[in-house]
């Protein structure tokens, strides 16, 4: 006798067959840490499908220091100003302390009563940052360079707060979460098997018109599995999308989304931050 669990398998693959056009199901992006989720419908011979596209990525590269630096030489001339004023310079001085755990945060809150709106959440959220701290010291290492600067306000001592920022932001990882929709027509003659393509007018100024497909594993003697390969062309490339950004820049490389995962990168996260996009 089969166990139901088995029976349970057997009538999902069973379905995944008849239906002959992704269901639902997860993928994984096979050249950056993303997944994929979907539900797809058929209606009237057009698949309509919902996606949720989860994404991990850091929040700087390594190499995007040298051109925050030079922004910052420029800025340095008007942040002197800012950092003269002795009533901004005290203020983080007690965040500074408080952190660090060198000022009572009950004194500095009675020093600098403009410091926070709702002084018991405040005072709770200093809390954990100091705790955070003695795990992590180099939390803090922006704000001392913002003491640094209000004591010395050196452009050697500016930019110490743009490497401090650069340095937490390489530790820090972004994770987004992106719902779509797409509608698919089936092409018979596509590649070796056929695929299920978007249906998708120009958009835009750059007139962009989504490739992205559906097709099945040819590796998957089962016939069950689809994979997902996202891709748009830009075709105005000659057009503008931002001020200074030409089509011609926008990313029209294939991305595969494979039900096989085979990433599992080390990205080391220190910090996490939850992005729109």
């Amino acid at each position: 006798m089969r166990s139901p669990l088995a029976c349970l398998f057997g009538l999902f693959a069973y379905s995944a067959l008849a239906a002959d056009h992704p269901t639902t199901g997860m993928l994984y992006n096979q050249q950056e840490d993303a997944s994929l989720t979907y539900t797809c419908t058929l209606q009237q011979q057009r698949l309509r499908c919902e996606f949720i596209q989860t994404a991990v990525r850091k929040k700087a590269k390594a190499a995007d220091l040298e051109k925050k630096l030079d922004e910052a030489r420029k800025n340095y001339p008007g942040a002197v100003k800012e950092f003269s004023d002795p009533k901004e310079c005290n203020m983080m001085g007690a965040w500074l302390g408080m952190a660090t755990g060198q000022i009572s945060i009950d004194d500095a809150l009675a020093r600098n009563p403009g410091i926070a709106t709702d002084a018991a959440k405040f005072k709770e959220g200093m809390v954990r940052l100091r705790e955070d701290a003695k795990a992590n010291p180099s939390m803090l290492d922006t704000l001392r360079a913002l003491a640094g600067m209000c004591d010395h306000p050196t452009e050697e001592n500016f930019l110490k707060i743009t490497r401090a920022d650069h340095a937490k932001n390489l530790r820090t990882c972004q994770v987004s979460s992106n719902p779509f929709t797409q509608e698919f027509v089936w092409v018979s003659d596509f590649a070796n098997g056929g695929a299920w393509v978007v249906s998708s007018q120009p958009e835009g100024p750059c007139g962009v018109v989504q490739l992205s497909r559906f097709e099945k594993d040819q590796s998957d003697t089962s016939g069950m599995f689809w994979r997902y390969i996202a891709r748009k062309a830009a075709t105005n490339p000659s057009g503008t999308v931002l001020p200074g950004m030409s089509c011609s820049a926008i990313d029209q490389g294939e991305y595969v989304y494979d039900w096989k995962k085979t990433r599992s990168d080390h990205m080391q996260c220190e910090f996490v931050e939850f992005s729109p996009i």
